[in-house]
């Protein structure tokens, strides 16, 4: 595996799009640990750990999400700013979600920081659906923990504000920005602005 290395929203690659879904979030590390997983240890140089991240923006039942990190070991219990690319639920490929971190940087302070900023993210795919307040998008990414696998991703955001003529967008590639309000990318994901590619 490469060391973290900010990469791009959008690539095209032999005629295929592959989209990325760029997030930042204000998080701590609330657990960390050696991932054991095969695909972890593919290049011993840059071995993976995995950790559970805080996020304490998020609704008290759901605060916690799966992050991976081929740099350094983060220290346990501090708030970082972390940025990277999150990966819906790949059960289908054997994965849950996850947020594959890109770059860390840790606040500095006294004592225990929180940081109440809801997770922002930007990314380019296709409108699949649209209605009066909600609107399906699909992607296709590359997922570097998993050796580079392709695959379709999708998920159903909210429409923040007026959006005329939203029936415009479907069937057109799009650049999408928002805000994560929680880890469930089939209700808490919120577009604040939609622009055609």
């Amino acid at each position: 595996m490469p060391p973290p290395a900010p990469a791009p929203v959008l690539s095209i690659e032999k005629g295929m799009t592959i989209s990325n879904v760029s997030v930042q979030f204000d998080a701590s590390i609330f657990k960390i640990w050696h991932d054991g997983a095969e695909y972890a240890n593919a290049d011993p140089e840059y071995p993976y750990w995995a950790m559970d991240i805080h996020v304490a923006s998020w609704p008290c039942n759901k605060t916690t999400v799966l992050a991976r990190y081929s740099g350094g070991k983060l220290q346990r219990a501090a708030l970082y700013q972390l940025r990277g690319r999150f990966f819906v639920d790949t059960s289908r490929h054997g994965g849950e979600p996850y947020l594959h971190i890109d770059e860390a940087i840790r606040y500095q302070g006294p004592g225990t920081i929180r940081s109440m900023k809801k997770p922002k993210f930007m990314m380019v795919g296709e409108v699949v659906e649209v209605d009066e307040s909600h609107f399906m998008v699909s992607w296709v990414t590359r997922d570097p923990y998993r050796r580079n696998m392709v695959y379709e991703q999708s998920a159903v955001m909210h429409i923040e504000g007026p959006l005329p003529d939203r029936e415009q967008f479907v069937g057109q590639l799009c650049c999408l920005e928002g805000r994560m309000d929680s880890l469930d990318h089939r209700r808490d994901w919120a577009c604040t602005s939609i622009k055609l590619c």
